[in-house]
């Protein structure tokens, strides 16, 4: 066991084990940016959203530069302006009809759940796979979820995206913190 963590800390940058108080602070902003996103889930599914519309837009403006730089030919200028022009459409709608956009999105989730959920549960079912139960289980949460979201729409799209991504950013911080916290250990 100590020999495949030394071979690990060895290809870790020197720089990394140094400065882990910035891993530390930067979970620590992460976790807390996620807590306040689970706490006011419906202001961060619209800020959400809505950064999601701005990120479209600056993509259909790049594209529609890239299709006037950089193509060849009309074919190929053409359909980079056809996507320029989807990206803007959709991130407009986004930006400027966040609670709706997110309440399509939510519903688009739910289905999505729902049905890579069911796949979950039949394909462990059928295939007799090692492990079988944990997928059984991952795919009868992931259903389950699916339609809960799908039972409490349109609400569930004031609220979902915001509390999804709070939950993903504190998981997120929380794991930097736990790094940045076994650096200093590993040099030892």
């Amino acid at each position: 066991m100590a020999e495949k963590l030394d071979v690990y800390v060895g290809d870790m940058p020197s720089d990394l084990v140094a400065h882990w108080g910035w891993i530390v602070a930067l979970g620590l902003c992460l976790a807390i940016v996620g807590a306040l996103a689970i706490y006011r889930s419906r202001t961060a599914t619209i800020a959400y959203v809505s950064f999601l519309g701005i990120l479209l837009l600056i993509t259909a403006a790049l594209l529609l530069i890239f299709a006037v730089a950089f193509t060849g030919n009309w074919s190929g200028f053409f359909i980079h302006a056809l996507w320029a022009v989807l990206f803007g459409v959709i991130g407009f709608m986004m930006v400027s009809r966040p609670v709706l956009s997110a309440e399509a999105i939510t519903l688009v989730m739910a289905f999505n759940f729902i049905v890579t959920g069911l796949i979950g549960i039949f394909v462990p079912l059928f295939s007799h796979m090692q492990g079988w139960g944990y997928y059984l289980l991952e795919g009868l949460v992931t259903t389950v979820l699916g339609v809960l979201l799908f039972s409490g729409w349109p609400i569930t799209g004031l609220w979902a995206i915001g509390l999804f991504v709070g939950i993903d950013l504190l998981f997120r911080g929380l794991g930097l913190i736990a790094l940045g916290m076994s650096l200093p250990s590993i040099t030892k």
